[in-house]
């Protein structure tokens, strides 16, 4: 598949999923337009946009019926299980990169590359069982900024803090010393209060690893990040 249309899958999936919502946040107040604009901006076909948008309408609460007499392809598929679990801010800041990168904004980690990564079919069976975590701006940033907490506090607990968020294991970072071994979950949240989601992985990681799981909210991150940490 053409890069362009691989990006254009990921904005349908947004305008699908969250419909009104998603074409407003963009800041389009006709549809039509909005497909005009983001099919010109990525390069692809304009109707392609609002194709792609109709063959995931089965799958959402729109008022659309879409294509339901066809399945989604595994292209579709895949994208669709990479986003489904982002809440509309962090999926509609996804999308917003991905447009900003098409009109020649860069950024130092790609979010178009990382797109392709997610849709391109795998080579071999190490790809092939490996899995690829999308994180919005947010996420990353709250991330990001726990490291940096956890090496000057070492809380929540002393110890060697290993990567986990590209394996897919229902759980951002692993901290392991000589006595302990904790789970680390990292959610952003960019004002003081507000809201997350956790996966059902998550969840059922959580449920499992008990008084070993932590959950980190870093709130206030656009102005002063602060580490709310729940065991």
């Amino acid at each position: 598949m053409k890069h362009e249309n691989t990006l254009a899958l990921a904005v349908a999936y947004y305008l699908s999923r969250f419909d009104e919502q998603a074409y407003r946040n963009l800041g389009y107040t006709h549809k039509s337009k909005a497909h005009s604009e983001i099919g010109h901006l990525l390069g692809v076909n304009p109707n392609s946009i609002k194709n792609m948008r109709d063959e995931y309408d089965p799958i959402h609460d729109n008022k659309r019926a879409g294509w339901h007499q066809r399945p989604l392809r595994p292209s579709r598929i895949k994208i669709l299980e990479a986003f489904q679990e982002l809440p509309e801010e962090e999926l509609r800041q996804v999308v917003l990169r991905i447009l900003e990168e098409a009109s020649g904004n860069t950024h130092e980690d790609s979010i178009s590359v990382i797109v392709e990564q997610i849709a391109s079919p795998k080579t071999n069976k190490s790809e092939k069982d490996s899995v690829f975590v999308v994180r919005g701006p947010t996420g990353r940033k709250a991330e990001e900024y726990f490291i940096e907490y956890h090496r000057q506090s070492g809380r929540p607990i002393m110890g060697t803090l290993k990567d986990m968020r590209d394996m897919g294991s229902g759980f951002s970072f692993e901290i392991r010393n000589n006595d302990m071994l904790a789970y680390i979950e990292v959610k952003g949240i960019n004002d003081a209060t507000g809201g997350i989601s956790f996966t059902s992985k998550e969840w059922e990681t959580a449920r499992q690893s008990g008084s070993a799981y932590y959950l980190v909210i870093v709130s206030n991150l656009t102005e002063s990040p602060h580490c709310n940490i729940i065991n």
